[in-house]
């Protein structure tokens, strides 16, 4: 690992129907503690509305004290998860250093999503976490992501790299944040 961080931070994969995290996101909280018994950094970031609470409590059970996993719950998708993750913890603690999380299948478009939201003055690893779905649900995951790069690299193609204006209105025009924070409100 180049060098220690200010935070590791796992992106969301979802819970099952019983509250349990889906194996994708088990894999991805497994290689976070991992890298954080390394020492990668001092710090797990767990994002993502409805599975960061899910995240948390696993990650202490596996041991990380509950004062070094820090919980963003409003992200609902990869652009919430970079946007919320900088505006909650990097620019109030002045961390410039991180640790990406993710599957295998989704790291490109994270990494596109990530450098546009973040930009240039950031220092990011991204770290796949251990491939746990059958070749057959690996491929269709691998099609949707493909799709879904292509589309954000259009989109992003509009806003400069790491414009927080730009993104937060975004985000405030998004249709689901709109209606989860309704819901909240």
């Amino acid at each position: 690992m180049a060098g220690k961080f200010d935070a590791i931070v796992v992106l969301g994969a979802g819970i099952t129907q019983k509250g349990n995290l889906t194996r994708v996101a088990k894999s991805r909280m497994d290689r976070a503690v991992e890298l954080y018994r390394e020492g990668a950094a001092p710090r797990i970031i767990v994002t993502g509305r409805k599975e960061s609470a899910v995240m948390k409590r696993y990650a202490v059970k596996q041991g990380v004290s509950a004062s070094h996993v820090l919980l963003e719950s409003r992200a609902l998708d990869t652009i919430g998860n970079a946007f919320f993750t900088r505006k909650m913890f990097l620019l109030p603690n002045n961390w410039q250093s991180i640790v990406i999380v993710t599957s295998i299948f989704h790291i490109n478009r994270a990494r596109l999503v990530f450098g546009k939201v973040l930009g240039k003055s950031y220092r990011m690893l991204f770290v796949p976490s251990k491939r746990v779905l059958s070749d057959k649900a690996f491929k269709g995951k691998l099609k949707v992501e493909r799709g879904l790069t292509l589309l954000t690299r259009l989109l992003s193609a509009l806003v400069a790299d790491g414009d927080m204006a730009a993104i937060e209105n975004f985000v405030k025009r998004n249709p689901l944040y709109k209606i989860c924070s309704r819901k909240t409100d």
